[in-house]
């Protein structure tokens, strides 16, 4: 929290031998003036490195009785700080009240009593103070106290400086007229103003409450918990009905990262309430959960733009797949789950060497029937560079050479598999008709080379030979599916 400019210790008064001096400029105009006493000026000589007292009185407020105008100069009256009898704001230099009555009671009252009295107004300096006494609440009434807003409501004065150029904050009399900035004046209701006041005031109260609260269980669990844990069990701060409305707010800016202890929060809290959310708030939670899934597979579909746009190796996408079993499962025409990585399927010779390893095996959730997965890259061709004869090419070495892989391991399954279950203790595979999986290279642009591609990946029987963009691409498909039309 910034430190309080603004505070009280050390600011003169009437008594202390500060001024205010009224000055009539005709019937309907008047200016205050503020002379600082000698006691702070002595103080600001002893605080302030060079400090220079005025040689004349601070203008604090003027007014127009015939426009119904009063305007104030906020100024920092505290001896002790570094900006004594200068502007209490960076960039506002004035507070205006505009089309009220000019005498006391003018926020209470409408001006529609035919007198003139607002013209001579004021007749001397007690109507002044008494004036600035029926200031509405949020401002300093106190002229010897610099005037302007109240230091709990500088969130008002600090939103209204962002704007480049602003000089005065104007309140007119009126209700639901939007703020307007023009020239160097920002404009706002006294109806919006007092809204915006009463809401700053709430949440500080609710922030004070939330501290309180948090402030009474700390104490407790430090001091009383390890003397008598049993008679003083651990505290948490007491719940508050919509703290977590008040906390997140309606739309949590998504450009903004959570803390790994947030997430962790949302989650817990999320994961507390699911049976409570089911049983009155199905609804929600089902389309909660639904846009969940949304919202990883277009996390999911943008790390993999992202590695296609990197050359990385045959280890780095086995680690995607391994993180994301949900992509591989894409690859297969029927529901399948995992069962391993870096599969053995057998082929070991007797001096402990030969065994073949599959990337990933998977089986069919249906009937246990496996199926092997060989993990490529997207740089891997698929065809070779030149044509065997016009506009028609063989398959690549790396290509066929990665079918014939995922057939021979398929081969030596079908052999060893009867010894593999016994000895893993898992008897729900099955070796039907164990299907392949080859995932290499990229979407193919000549016609030419398409249709060769095509020729050659449609006349394998036990493999399916699928490029990284076709993945990707069902991934975007799927996300299209689910995500309902704007």
């Amino acid at each position: 929290m910034p430190i309080n400019r603004f505070r009280t210790g050390n600011v003169a008064t009437e008594e202390d031998g500060a001024e205010l001096i009224l000055k009539k400029l005709n019937a309907a105009r008047w200016e205050l003036k503020y002379k600082p006493s000698q006691k702070a000026i002595d103080i600001a000589k002893q605080w302030i490195d060079g400090f220079v007292a005025p040689k004349r009185a601070l203008l604090l407020a003027d007014g127009d009785g015939e426009k119904k105008i009063v305007s104030t100069y906020p100024l920092n009256t505290n001896a002790a700080s570094p900006s004594f009898l200068q502007p209490k704001y960076d960039r506002l230099r004035a507070i205006t009240f505009s089309g009220f009555r000019t005498i006391p009671g003018w926020f209470a009252f409408d001006d529609d009593d035919g007198d003139n009295d607002d013209v001579t107004w004021p007749q001397n300096l007690d109507d002044i103070k008494e004036f600035f006494q029926d200031l509405p609440s949020g401002f300093v009434r106190d002229p010897y106290f610099g005037l302007g807003l109240n230091y709990d409501l500088r969130f008002i004065t600090d939103a209204v400086e962002e704007l480049s150029g602003v000089k005065t904050l104007k309140i007119f009399k009126g209700k639901g007229e939007s703020p307007t900035y023009k020239g160097s004046t920002y404009s706002i209701s006294a109806k919006l103003f007092d809204e915006t006041r009463k809401a700053v005031n709430r949440a500080h109260e609710k922030a004070l409450q939330v501290a309180s609260s948090e402030k009474v269980a700390y104490v407790s669990n430090t001091l009383l918990n390890s003397v008598d844990a049993k008679k003083y069990p651990i505290k948490s701060p007491r719940y508050r009905k919509d703290s977590i409305v008040q906390a997140l707010g309606a739309t949590p800016p998504k450009d903004v990262p959570l803390s790994a202890a947030d997430r962790q929060a949302v989650v817990a809290t999320v994961t507390s309430a699911c049976k409570q959310l089911n049983q009155s708030n199905a609804a929600q939670l089902l389309a909660l959960s639904h846009e969940i899934e949304i919202v990883s597979l277009e996390a999911l579909v943008e790390r993999m733009q992202e590695m296609l746009s990197k050359q990385l190796n045959e280890a780095a996408w086995q680690e995607f797949f391994r993180d994301n079993q949900f992509v591989l499962r894409l690859a297969f025409g029927f529901p399948v789950v995992k069962v391993g990585e870096q599969f053995s399927v057998g082929g070991r010779k007797f001096d402990g060497s030969g065994d073949k390893i599959s990337d990933f095996a998977m089986k069919a959730a249906a009937t246990g029937n496996l199926g092997l997965v060989e993990i490529k890259t997207p740089k891997t061709a698929l065809l070779e560079k030149a044509a065997y004869r016009s506009k028609v090419y063989a398959p690549s070495r790396e290509l066929s050479g990665a079918v014939n892989q995922v057939l021979d391991q398929a081969h030596n399954l079908q052999k060893n598999l009867p010894l593999l279950k016994e000895s893993s203790q898992d008897l729900s595979l099955e070796a039907y008709a164990i299907n392949g999986v080859v995932i290499a290279g990229r979407n193919l642009t000549d016609r030419a080379q398409q249709k060769s591609f095509e020729l050659f990946r449609n006349s394998l029987r036990f493999v399916l030979v699928i490029t990284f963009d076709e993945l990707l691409q069902k991934l975007q498909h799927l996300v299209e599916v689910l995500r309902p039309a704007a």
